[in-house]
């Protein structure tokens, strides 16, 4: 992984912006929307693809192209297996404005096209990926499940991506036909952009990624680290030696270990509350009868609930990349358990910010729980240290930007040639 100055100050002429959804829906979504308030706010014009149909993006001052197409889980099984393997309009869509509109000066920033622009995508920006930069959210531009993790055994991956180790592993957390298209996506990305790694940069949203994405063909000299923006929820230190109770805030889903949260705070005989919704939703109920279920919440109710927590849980069976849920919380001034297995587990408990442990052992996990809430001391030390000193593990937004925006400038003061057409990319 690289760590090179940027010095260039060439400015692009444009940024085409590419992401399934056109709303913050989640953590890439949401970093989507601030990128593109922030290259706005510094006269940096914009085009931005969604495959979704916009109907609640309103920004005037950007090219918005809405692909009208419909998430995978919105599709009957059929749909989701064909046009999530390879959806021909968005391939007709980004590369005929890319044949009218492109120019040495315009970057290609692709957030994510698992849920909806699938492999198609990279088979119209083939012909711009010397200025094309793909966001590490999660692991898709390498790993067929996204996640190198085998959800079967509940255990990370080691393995090579593609490998005949990979192909003969069931580790896909639906099924095995599953897993097999999984693999042919992966497949066709790899060929439509000609290659694993085949776009100009990576950037990842944790410098622990680099490692895996090194085991997936990615060469180092193309993964740079850009740590995630985080904007705590309250500004106000939250006095939470004071407070009594859990926080879990994402998707309610057995790999963000809703369930673990859930049965650790019933053993450990400590009220919980859930900000968010999915698909086990029901089943975390069942589980934790005491619980109180939000729902998805905007910036205010997220506040509310840290503002009256003594702890925020991310206990997730899989390696978070990042874990913006756990430094919102700390920077609130809410402690934190995290999963060992998240990236910045191991940097919040040497922080002091929390504690880092192995969540999937439920029993030590609600140890956790019982031993915080008697330990004032404690809980008022962590409070203080994550308020303090959460900055440290991540950007703010304004920084986040310029790191990126620097990257588009040296791609346009060294641009790379574009490679030759592939067969039928003139039709």
């Amino acid at each position: 992984m690289r760590h090179e100055p940027v010095t260039s100050r060439c400015r692009p002429e444009r940024v085409v912006l590419l992401h399934d959804f056109s709303e913050a829906l989640g953590g890439a979504s949401h970093l989507v929307q601030v990128l593109i308030a922030g290259l706005r706010e510094r006269g940096v014009p914009v085009t931005f693809f969604a495959g979704d149909a916009g109907t609640n993006f309103h920004r005037r001052d950007v090219e918005f192209i809405p692909l009208h197409a419909r998430a995978l889980l919105d599709r009957s099984p059929v749909g989701a297996l064909t046009v999530g393997l390879y959806n021909h309009a968005v391939l007709r869509r980004v590369r005929g404005w890319i044949r009218r509109h492109d120019t040495p000066g315009t970057v290609y920033h692709l957030h994510g096209w698992s849920k909806v622009l699938s492999p198609a995508v990279f088979g119209a920006l083939r012909s711009v990926q010397g200025r094309l930069i793909l966001h590490a959210h999660d692991y898709f531009n390498c790993c067929p499940n996204g996640a190198f993790f085998d959800y079967t055994k509940e255990r990370d991956c080691a393995l090579v991506p593609l490998s005949r180790a990979c192909l003969q592993t069931q580790c896909d957390k639906s099924s095995r036909v599953q897993k097999l298209w999984r693999t042919g996506r992966e497949g066709l990305r790899r060929g439509l952009l000609d290659g694993s790694s085949n776009a100009e940069r990576l950037l990842l949203i944790h410098p622990g990624q680099a490692s895996p994405f090194r085991r997936g063909q990615w060469p180092a000299e193309k993964l740079f680290a850009v740590r995630n923006p985080v904007t705590p929820p309250c500004r106000e230190r939250v006095h939470a030696e004071s407070n009594r109770g859990i926080v879990f805030i994402g998707r309610i889903s057995a790999e963000k270990g809703a369930d673990l949260a859930a049965r650790a705070a019933e053993l450990a005989d400590v009220p919980i509350t859930f900000v968010g919704e999915g698909s086990e939703m029901e089943r975390v109920r069942s589980l934790n009868p005491r619980a109180v279920f939000l729902g998805r919440q905007d910036r205010a109710g997220v506040a509310r609930a840290l503002a009256t927590a003594r702890l925020a849980v991310m206990p997730s069976r899989w390696a978070e990349p990042f874990g913006l849920v756990a430094l919102e919380a700390a920077g609130s001034g809410v402690p934190v358990i995290v999963s060992e297995r998240a990236l910045i587990g191991g940097e919040v408990e040497k922080a002091g910010f929390g504690t880092a442990m192995d969540t999937a052992n439920v029993a030590r996990f609600a140890s956790e729980i019982a031993a915080l809430h008697a330990d004032n001391d404690r809980v008022a030390a962590m409070s203080r240290a994550g308020h303090a000193g959460y900055r440290g593990l991540c950007n703010d937004e304004s920084g986040w930007c310029e790191e990126i925006l620097a990257h588009y400038r040296n791609l346009v003061a060294s641009p790379v040639p574009a490679p030759a057409a592939a067969v039928g990319e003139q039709a």
